[in-house]
């Protein structure tokens, strides 16, 4: 890779050995708010990023919008540049069990979307780095807020695997049940080519993310309650880089 990153367009010199990894942007500029000595490295294509500090910890944040492709595109370029650690921080719809307001480690994923096998062919699990997961497990739980873990399903097609419109091959209704009955806990867009492109890079990755719509009814949380708990889960992100040992 160049000196500079194609996309994110920023040096190796400006960002941490640990990064987060967003949708939205202005998760990016709230992270700013909480870190240290935040500078703001790029916007160009929506892909905002920044570095700051967290407790002596380096640590950058970038958003990739929405969606794997894009995902795996700012991952693989901040791994190019040196960053060895990655925490996705989102959102995910619930299934089963999970209750909105809770915060969702994953343990694993289902690979229903396409870009994860651009870098390791589907027999390959998506799993995350443990020593990172067990950080984020203790960062949420140490904060006192509702938690949960447990496997994602990750698809590219929103409105047609994940949000019922009546277009599509399968009733979303039918694929959440069938999810439900082999204890998937939450679905999302990103996390299982996060883990996996992490892997065929040989980086860490791990995903924590809020569960912010009901997957079966599509109930939204309240924004002032989401607010909250977003920059929740940012803390809790921060905290658990900065205590989280090297493994790679």
């Amino acid at each position: 890779m160049s000196e500079r990153a194609w996309y994110l367009g920023c040096r190796a010199d400006q960002v941490g050995e640990s990064a987060v990894l967003v949708g939205d942007r202005g998760r990016v500029l709230l992270a700013a708010e909480i870190l240290d000595d935040a500078e703001v490295l790029n916007e160009d294509r929506g892909l905002t990023t920044a570095t700051g500090s967290y407790r002596g910890e380096r640590i950058t944040v970038s958003a990739f919008g929405m969606g794997a492709p894009i995902a795996a595109v700012v991952l693989h370029e901040l791994a190019g540049l040196g960053v060895r650690r990655f925490v996705r921080l989102g959102t995910v719809m619930t299934v089963g069990e999970t209750q909105l307001g809770e915060f969702v480690v994953a343990h694993g994923a289902v690979r229903g979307e396409s870009t994860s096998s651009t870098y390791l062919p589907l027999e390959y699990p998506a799993v995350p780095d443990f020593a990172l997961t067990r950080a984020l497990e203790d960062a949420v739980r140490e904060a006192g807020l509702p938690t949960r873990s447990g496997l994602y399903a990750s698809y590219d097609g929103f409105y047609t695997e994940m949000f019922e419109t009546g277009v599509g091959l399968t009733s979303v209704d039918d694929r959440y049940a069938t999810l439900e009955r082999v204890g998937i806990v939450a679905t999302d867009m990103e996390t299982s080519a996060v883990l996996v492109a992490a892997r065929a890079l040989r980086v860490a990755a791990a995903s924590l993310c809020l569960a912010s719509v009901a997957g079966r009814t599509n109930e939204k949380m309240a924004r002032p309650e989401r607010a909250v708990a977003e920059k929740q889960l940012l803390e809790a992100g921060f905290r658990a880089l900065s205590a989280a040992p090297a493994t790679v």
